[in-house]
């Protein structure tokens, strides 16, 4: 049986860095968005017989790795240890998603894999078993496990919760590297947090805070990154912010019309390239 399924890009509204737990992950508290750029994942499964080896095949572009590293590999992997199956899986990734820009693509294509596979199967799994290998994949693969367009994230971002913050346009600008993500978490200092922070909820679920911990190491890094930031803001966004650990960042528009002209002004003050999408439609 094959399927074919159209996996989101994601934003994050806000990203407060809480503490360091003890299995050296951070604690968190975000917003994802998801917003209508896609990669798509072609997902062709069936059962081989019962105590053979899994057999996964993975076509995606020559820059991913094919093989176990990745994600939607391992998801395929995963899904057939949870299932106590033994599978035959070829899979297509096409990648439009940058890698390694803090959009969450691997993670979108691995939950992706994860409901295809559920599908080929006859719903074998429960959703909470889904959940749980969402969870161990990484800690943006439950948030694209679910249909919400938006949620708050807490824990290491896989505790969710879904919320309406409403829609926006947005410019996307990928300067054409990758942060580490790692990296970024090392080199974020909690010096500020000695004191507890206290949220508003209402205005956390508002979406309108436009804040992310992690600019800051980044930033001082990568000031080119803060350069787009400015030629955003100077293009007439309300709002602009580095996605996630980077490095893509994103100015807020309210209407098309304005994105596209602040697109068309980023391109012509910094030469990248950028792209105008919007929250996706629920």
């Amino acid at each position: 049986m094959n399927v074919s399924i159209e996996t989101p890009a994601k934003i994050n509204r806000f990203l407060y860095i809480l503490d360091r737990r003890p299995d050296g992950y951070h604690s968190i508290l975000t917003m994802f968005e998801k917003v209508a750029l896609f990669d798509t994942i072609e997902i062709d499964a069936e059962k081989a017989d019962r105590g053979s080896k899994n057999s996964i095949a993975i076509d995606c572009p020559d820059w991913l790795p094919s093989g176990p590293e990745n994600l939607v590999y391992k998801a395929c992997e995963a899904f057939a240890d949870a299932a106590e199956i033994s599978i035959d899986v070829s899979a297509v990734i096409k990648k439009n998603i940058p890698v390694g820009g803090g959009l969450g693509g691997g993670s979108s294509d691995a939950a992706a894999a994860l409901r295809a596979m559920n599908m080929v199967f006859a719903h074998v799994l429960e959703p909470e078993e889904l959940h749980g290998i969402a969870c161990r994949l990484g800690a943006d693969v439950p948030f694209f496990l679910t249909d919400w367009t938006c949620a708050l994230g807490t824990g290491i971002g896989d505790v969710l919760e879904p919320c309406n913050a409403g829609h926006n346009w947005y410019v996307l600008v990928f300067p054409g590297f990758q942060v580490s993500t790692r990296w970024a978490y090392e080199n974020f200092k909690l010096t500020r947090k000695s004191d507890v922070t206290i949220f508003d909820r209402r205005r956390l679920l508002s979406g309108n805070l436009w804040q992310n911990d992690l600019e800051e190491p980044v930033y001082a890094r990568y000031p080119e990154l803060l350069s787009i930031k400015s030629s955003l803001m100077k293009a007439g966004a309300c709002a602009s912010l580095m996605s996630g650990s980077g490095s893509t960042v994103f100015g807020v528009f309210d209407s098309r019309e304005r994105a596209a002209a602040g697109a068309a002004s980023v391109t012509a003050d910094t030469g990248m390239n950028c792209l105008v999408t919007r929250t996706l439609e629920g």
